[in-house]
């Protein structure tokens, strides 16, 4: 068993992770706690317990992690409380999402290249951003199909 200080120091770390990355500090506390939890899920409670934050920021930081697609809701026959959990499977589906983005760029760049033909600047950087993001969404898929096939448990 890990002591509280290391669970801490990494929630806080994930946290920072979070903030740098545009989303709130308390998404990252909520879903390294879930990442780090010996039990398969938390409720709200619990989460508000360990981390020592308000209901209302559990509960924002909560919908905002499933706007991610980050955690899942479980359900526990009998029991009032909704449970939450980060499984590997939603790693794999945000995974997913980031490359239908990627491939949405390139539509959207394409638009823009056929749109703006006739303006030179404007074209060469909608080619330059269609041509970019075709190239990463080319990847993108290689690189998550090696890890399917790759990964342990496949």
């Amino acid at each position: 068993m890990t002591g509280e200080a290391p669970k801490r120091r990494f929630t806080e770390d994930v946290s920072r992770f979070f903030e740098s990355m545009g989303f709130p500090p308390m998404a990252g506390r909520v879903w390294a706690a879930l990442l780090v939890a010996e039990e398969p899920h938390l409720s709200a409670a619990d989460l508000q317990e360990q981390i020592g934050a308000s209901a209302g920021a559990i509960s924002t930081a909560i919908a905002d992690l499933n706007r991610l697609g980050l955690i899942e809701r479980v359900w526990i026959p009998g029991s009032r409380r909704n449970y939450y959990a980060a499984p590997t499977s939603a790693l794999d589906r945000l995974l997913e999402r980031r490359a239908e983005a990627l491939t949405n760029m390139v539509d959207l760049a394409e638009r823009g290249v056929e749109t703006f033909a006739g303006v030179e600047r404007a074209a060469e950087r909608l080619t330059y951003l269609r041509d970019l993001y075709a190239w990463f969404d080319r990847e993108y898929d290689i690189l998550l199909e090696r890890w399917r096939a790759e990964r342990p448990n496949s």
